[in-house]
């Protein structure tokens, strides 16, 4: 299963109605899934989870690609603590 289909398998836990959405890289968390703070939170544990990766700081993310490419970097040790306190 590639990346996108385990978001969207996850978001489907999250949002049942989900799955009958068309999903692409695109696809914005808030404006086309309509995701509240609660089910972002959630979303977010549950990716944490499942790739074994921590949000740190306050990435910028607002689409799936977002995420998709946050997991690669994570996963490459891309993300980490500048000195002056911010994340990348």
């Amino acid at each position: 299963m590639n990346t996108l289909n385990e978001l969207g398998a996850i978001l489907t836990g999250i949002s049942p109605e989900i799955a009958e959405m068309p999903l692409s890289e695109d696809t914005r968390l808030i404006d086309d899934l309509g995701l509240d703070k609660t089910r972002r939170l959630l979303f977010a544990v549950s990716v944490e989870d499942n790739f074994d990766i921590r949000f740190v700081g306050s990435p910028e993310i607002h689409t799936l690609g977002d995420v998709i490419r946050y997991i690669k970097n994570f996963s490459k040790g891309l993300v980490m603590e500048h000195e002056n306190g911010t994340y990348t």
